[in-house]
């Protein structure tokens, strides 16, 4: 009798890649949140994102030590920035956003992570740093709150010293924070 071989497939995990803001930053962009939604009682708006989002990728179960470990030796390389937030912009009209000033920094360690030559897949890279508060907004959704939002004087700053790798396990749509990397600004040599 000729035995059966099975092969089990490693689990893929989803993971995103993102800056985490402050409390306090957290409740400012809350009451903005809170009266955009005033507009639309019962009808919830994508997005409300209190953080910056940097990337999106998959991994195998079996690489996701080889990942984290790339993941923290850029963020050892990183130095803690100011972080500027200032009004209230949109995208193509279908996004209303808190845009993030003297971004470059920010797009720096995205190129920095995206040069990584690790075994992830269906990478995604944020090209524009930003605060999403509502996204796939329909024209007369836009049309409607816009004009309440366009002379936003929203500002705030606070230090970024760190970033989260959040991790959504096969099956489930909740993320949780698998690892929190710290900005060392420290030089890394092989």
């Amino acid at each position: 009798m000729q035995d059966i071989i099975t092969y089990k497939r490693a689990a893929l995990h989803n993971y995103r890649l993102i800056l985490d803001t402050p409390p306090a930053v957290k409740r400012k962009i809350a009451d903005i949140s809170t009266r955009l939604n005033a507009f639309f009682p019962g009808m919830p708006l994508a997005g409300g994102s209190v953080f910056i989002y940097l990337a999106s990728f998959s991994v195998y179960e079996p690489d996701e030590v080889v990942v984290t470990d790339l993941l923290y030796r850029a963020a050892l390389a990183t130095m803690p920035h100011k972080v500027y937030l200032k009004g209230v912009a949109h995208l193509d009209e279908k996004e209303i956003y808190i845009p993030v000033m003297e971004a470059d920094w920010i797009k720096a360690l995205i190129q920095n992570i995206s040069a990584l030559t690790a075994p992830w897949c269906k990478e995604r890279f944020n090209a524009q740093p930003r605060i999403s508060l509502a996204r796939n907004l329909q024209p007369w959704q836009f049309e409607r709150v816009w004009p309440y939002f366009e002379k936003e004087s929203f500002r705030t700053r606070f230090i970024m010293n760190g970033m989260l790798l959040l991790q959504q396990l096969e099956g489930y749509q909740s993320w949780h924070v698998e690892r929190k990397f710290t900005f060392e600004n420290q030089l890394i040599t092989d």
